[in-house]
């Protein structure tokens, strides 16, 4: 069992990569997932960015003013016999705030109740903290993640962002952020098993002409597992 720390700056695709990955690793070995994601909420409505992934179209027929082919109802119904038993979701009760205590006392009754094998959290900073020293929270729930994943040997995909990067005075670009600058401690970068990042690259960032996105390691535990600071072009 691992953790996994991704981050990028906002709106670079952090969250879709991240889906998408697991998706795959779901479809090719036959797992099961569970995502909590709070900045998706109503989570009963995450099941049409999923299925836009499974089915390969977008679910609403348009994305950023330009019209695209719409999922169909037969093809919803498929995603629908798909994710049956392989896609759960975690939210929380109406005005109940969620804790990381509460959320891995969750992820364990999904473990037991439902053999899940991945489980996503995005983002680390939409679960509340203990009240103390931050760094020493951060620090213990981080050791809590990564106990979970290494005792019952299952995959933890933690979304986590970045502090204000910096922009570049030659390009005006924001940098690329490490695992180093996920905002809060330094801990993201040495507790974490892997580490990625995901940036966006532009042609033209006034106009909004994206050139490509970019998978880069941050970090692996197993050398079979990649190269530390190799790229690979999603786009």
């Amino acid at each position: 069992g691992q953790l996994t720390v991704g981050t990028g700056i906002p709106s670079h695709g952090k969250s879709n990569v991240t889906d998408w990955y697991v998706l795959n690793l779901i479809n090719d070995y036959k797992l099961k997932g569970s995502w909590f994601s709070p900045e998706h909420s109503p989570m009963s409505l995450y099941h049409t960015n999923l299925a836009s992934k499974v089915v390969g179209k977008n679910f609403w027929g348009k994305m950023n003013g330009s019209e695209y082919p719409r999922i169909t109802k037969q093809e919803l119904e498929q995603y629908r016999d798909w994710a049956d038993e392989k896609v759960y979701l975690t939210d929380c009760d109406a005005g109940q705030l969620p804790t990381w205590d509460w959320l891995l006392n969750k992820f364990e009754e999904q473990l037991y109740s439902f053999g899940i094998d991945i489980f996503v959290v995005d983002a680390f900073n939409k679960v509340l903290l203990p009240k103390g020293n931050k760094l020493e929270e951060i620090n213990i729930v981080l050791t809590k993640l990564t106990h979970f994943a290494q005792s019952n040997n299952v995959m933890v995909f933690l979304i986590a962002h970045p502090t204000k990067m910096k922009k570049s005075e030659e390009t005006g670009l924001y940098e690329e952020p490490t695992l180093y600058d996920v905002s809060g401690s330094a801990d993201f970068r040495n507790q974490t098993h892997n580490g990625f990042t995901i940036y966006r690259c532009w042609d033209d960032i006034e106009k909004g002409t994206e050139a490509c996105t970019k998978f880069i390691n941050q970090k692996t535990k197993y050398t079979f597992q990649g190269e530390i600071g190799s790229e690979v072009i999603l786009k």
